[in-house]
């Protein structure tokens, strides 16, 4: 683990005294460079004047020397923008916003510091308006998530991972579903990751037969029907080594398979990992379109690119049949990235082929246009980012 990454870990340990949350997790950390022995750490309290200044100030330079003892620490504390305030309350919500500023007032005297976003280093300003943990391993690092769960999304990201390496890209699956992988079963795999060696606890990602490199919690377990029953922190822990951790190097595309909903492992995908972009699959049924709005609104608040929504499970095409059945009424997708400006990739069926591929561990062996066409969409916005 780098020093770096070391003193960003150990940072989450400081709470905000206020709203009793991770400096990190709020976004509140601004810059960390390490060159040498020299850290310097950018730090924005909540409010100008903030009476808990000193008190932050301790906590921050106990947390860097514990993860980095002789180091010359240069430690710049400032003050969110009006717009990044405005943001992190939106984020909290009303009732927890409260707690801001309830233990003194606001005023001037905090000291000179990063202002707005875009104010640091281009590699320490976060898709969510605070910072990116991790460094990035790999060029093009794609989410691929839905609000609702039962929408398809590890079958999308496997197919697409499969299209990617076809089209000449290659290309990696992080599951980041703890505590419900499937990402190892739909490629057929129950090889162990292995250990690099002279690198310690660094893990080799396991090559399928489709040549997608990739990590499931599946595969560090005894058994793959053990549940894990472990609490946020462990999940959110968990997600970040599976990145941290492995030898992701020399892929051209990581893709995400995302947890469903909104909450904890989500914020930690969005706030810790290097995303270029999420795309976003849905189904057509109002209700599911209704939760999909939530995921969407989401990645809006949390600065993270919708590259694309694709409308799964949208209909059935019956050989008998010339025309398509609707299976669960009219196709809401391309509405649904209308209202919300993001670009709609298009539908795909109901096709048993698919669900027997990922039950069987044959998901290499299918090949549809529409994957294709993905996949050169996917790495034309991604090339001209």
């Amino acid at each position: 683990m780098s020093s770096r990454t070391r003193i960003l870990e150990s940072l989450r340990e400081v709470i905000d005294p206020e709203l009793g949350l991770s400096i990190i997790d709020l976004g509140l950390v601004k810059k960390v460079e390490v060159s040498g022995d020299l850290v310097e750490v950018g730090v924005d309290l909540t409010i100008p004047g903030c009476p808990l200044k000193e008190q932050i100030r301790r906590e921050v330079e106990e947390a860097v020397r514990k993860a980095m003892p002789k180091a010359r620490l240069e430690l710049t504390l400032g003050a969110l923008s009006a717009e990044e305030l405005d943001r992190l309350k939106r984020r909290l919500g009303a009732q927890k916003s409260q707690a801001i500023g309830s233990r003194g007032g606001s005023g001037p005297g905090a000291e000179p510091g990063p202002a707005g976003p875009g104010a640091t280093a281009g590699k320490l300003t976060g898709n969510a308006g605070g910072i990116n943990l991790l460094a990035k391993k790999v060029p093009h690092v794609v989410a691929v998530g839905s609000g609702k769960g039962g929408v398809g999304k590890s079958s999308v990201t496997a197919q697409l991972a499969c299209a990617l390496v076809r089209e000449g890209h290659p290309t990696g699956i992080l599951d980041a579903d703890i505590t419900g992988p499937s990402i190892a079963r739909i490629f057929g795999t129950e090889e162990r990751p292995r250990v690099k060696e002279g690198e310690g606890d660094v893990l080799v990602p396991v090559e399928t037969r489709s040549g997608v490199r990739v990590l499931s919690m599946n595969l560090l377990l005894g058994d793959e029907k053990a549940p894990v029953i472990w609490r946020g922190p462990l999940i959110n822990g968990a997600i970040r080594q599976l990145y941290a951790n492995a030898a992701w190097e020399g892929l051209e595309y990581l893709l995400v398979d995302m947890p469903p909903g909104t909450g904890d492992a989500t914020l930690t995908i969005y706030q810790s990992l290097p995303l270029d972009g999420v795309v976003i699959v849905t189904t057509p049924q109002s209700l599911v379109g209704m939760i999909v709005a939530k995921s969407l609104g989401m990645a809006k608040t949390l600065r993270v690119p919708v590259l694309g929504l694709v409308e799964n499970l949208a209909y059935v095409q019956i050989p008998e049949r010339r025309d398509p059945y609707y299976l669960f009424g009219p196709l809401l997708g391309a509405r649904t990235a209308e209202e919300h400006g993001v670009p709609y990739w298009g539908s795909l069926p109901v096709d048993p082929a698919v669900a027997l591929a990922c039950d069987e561990g044959r998901i290499h062996e299918l090949d549809p246009p529409a994957f294709r066409a993905f996949a050169r969409r996917l790495a034309g916005e991604e090339g001209g980012r």
